[in-house]
């Protein structure tokens, strides 16, 4: 274009490590580096973004945005604008609507629910899920308590969301129980109970969900040695990252890289 404004079509974005068509909805996971910046840019359709991790700055209509983890927004067809990531880059997950198909105007920070049916969500992407049904499932239970919160729904959970931070933060982390009770001011027992009974899962399966997906990124993108991985994700050694990967994925790391690149 004369101005230099790059026009995406339906369903791209910069950096996409994923994308499916779940039961025709389509879906898209993208990891951003740190420090990157994507020049300006518009999309001709719709979409819901949610920030996993990191962050970055958008600027759109002349008006700068702190795009957080934990917030989400909707990207109208033919607005333009760009993006500034910070230090840790930005892993977003993107619920796009038909070329022509108006989005719903939504933007603030994810219900607990969503934030941990977005993590499955992006999860069954990086894995190159067949499982359409469970795909497409999550997103609407994700885009019904998006709506519910954009209405004011009341979200007693705060501290839940505080500890859902800190692991996103960090998911190579060796958490403790009583490191996330601290963080959410209650008595640990409490903590695991509660957690379990207002997102459906555990923290465990939590932590190694967040630790596992962001795995299957740094594979797609760098060529570090496993060994090394298994000690910057946090493994005891590599047959333990080993084991865990393919427990969740069906595949080894090294055939995981391997077939995605």
């Amino acid at each position: 274009m004369a101005d230099g404004t790059h026009t995406l079509g339906f369903g791209v974005t910069y950096d996409m490590v994923a994308v499916q068509t779940a039961c025709g909805q389509l879906l898209s996971l993208t990891s951003h580096r740190g420090d990157d910046r994507i020049p300006p840019h518009k999309h001709v359709n719709d979409y819901v973004c949610m920030v996993l991790t990191g962050g970055f700055a958008e600027q759109e209509r002349n008006r700068w945005h702190e795009r957080r983890a934990g917030c989400y927004f909707t990207h109208q067809a033919g607005e333009t604008h760009y993006d500034r990531f910070g230090p840790q880059g930005a892993v977003c997950l993107n619920l796009h609507f038909a070329r022509g198909e108006p989005g719903p105007e939504l933007s603030g920070i994810c219900p607990t629910p969503a934030r941990v049916a977005a993590d499955r969500l992006a999860f069954e992407l990086a894995a190159r899920s067949s499982e359409e049904l469970v795909m497409a499932s999550l997103a609407a239970e994700i885009m019904a308590d998006l709506r519910r919160g954009a209405a004011g729904a009341p979200d007693r959970g705060k501290w839940i969301e505080r500890i859902i931070a800190a692991i996103s933060d960090e998911p190579c982390r060796r958490w403790t129980l009583g490191e996330l009770a601290g963080i959410a001011d209650r008595h640990p027992v409490h903590v695991a109970q509660s957690f379990r009974a207002a997102t459906g899962t555990s923290l465990g399966a939590f932590q190694r969900l967040r630790r596992v997906t962001r795995l299957s990124i740094a594979l797609r993108y760098g060529e570090t040695p496993l060994a090394i991985l298994a000690g910057d994700f946090g493994y005891c050694d590599q047959s333990h990252m080993n084991a865990e990967f393919r427990a969740a994925f069906g595949i080894s790391p090294g055939r995981y890289r391997r077939d995605v690149h």
